[in-house]
């Protein structure tokens, strides 16, 4: 909908910022505690970044090429041009995520225990929840992608995928219904998302099993290469 605007670069990443985030900052600042809101949110999106920048590091490293990093409205994304060659390499790019959020809140909590420094508990906390929340198994989430990769050594990739997604599909469900009884639009609009992140998941799965091809070394019961005239978004960690 929006148009990221570049922003600077990170270890050779482009770093973007989606204007849907300007938004955030906005609503955050109207219905919070004016600038404090906005300073913690600001907080919360450092650390996003990060996150999003251990999956990008991962990624490079097994050869999966970056396009970039985007903050967007409900969180960050690091954008891959191409595929995880393996299931292994999909959990290792996926668990990246979180390992640096909770590394980050180990840091944090050291720093509170030094300074006693009010920020250093914030950024723990905040971490802590990013780590913890983006490992559940839903995807696009990091917990979904890992979850597929497991499944795919049993099943194929689009079985996997599917499973995946229905797994996922429960997750947005759970989240409609809390976010309608609590009050927390928030939770609804996360609900919806995943639900529709997930459908395009699957459209991609069973495209790509059209199409009869993965890079090698291939997945369990895919074969060639995956083969398309224009760079595939893969979208990894979201929120």
């Amino acid at each position: 909908m929006f148009r990221p605007y570049r922003i600077g670069r990170l270890f050779g990443f482009p770093i973007e910022v989606n204007p849907s985030f300007l938004l955030l900052l906005a609503f955050v600042a109207f219905v919070g505690d004016g600038l404090a809101s906005v300073y913690l949110v600001l907080l919360g999106f450092s650390s996003v970044l990060l996150h999003e920048l251990g999956h990008a590091l991962v990624a490079r490293h097994l050869g999966v090429r970056i396009a970039g990093i985007e903050l967007r409205f409900l969180g960050g994304v690091a954008k891959m041009i191409d595929p995880p060659r393996t299931p292994g390499d999909e959990i290792a790019i996926a668990a990246a995520g979180p390992a640096v959020s909770f590394a980050l809140a180990g840091l944090s909590l050291v720093g509170a225990t030094v300074t006693g420094a009010e920020v250093f508990h914030l950024l723990t906390w905040v971490n802590v929840a990013i780590g913890v929340f983006n490992l559940t198994p839903a995807l696009p989430m990091d917990g979904g992608r890992i979850l597929r990769a497991l499944l795919s050594l049993r099943f194929s990739y689009t079985r996997a995928t599917e499973i995946a997604v229905t797994v996922s599909r429960v997750f947005a469900v759970a989240f409609a219904v809390l976010g309608l009884f609590a009050g927390r639009f928030y939770f609804v609009v996360l609900a919806l998302m995943l639900w529709s992140m997930g459908t395009a998941e699957r459209a991609m799965a069973r495209l790509r099993a059209h199409r009869g091809a993965t890079p090698a070394p291939v997945w369990p019961d895919d074969a060639g290469a995956f083969g398309t005239s224009r760079p595939v978004w893969v979208v990894v960690r979201r929120f």
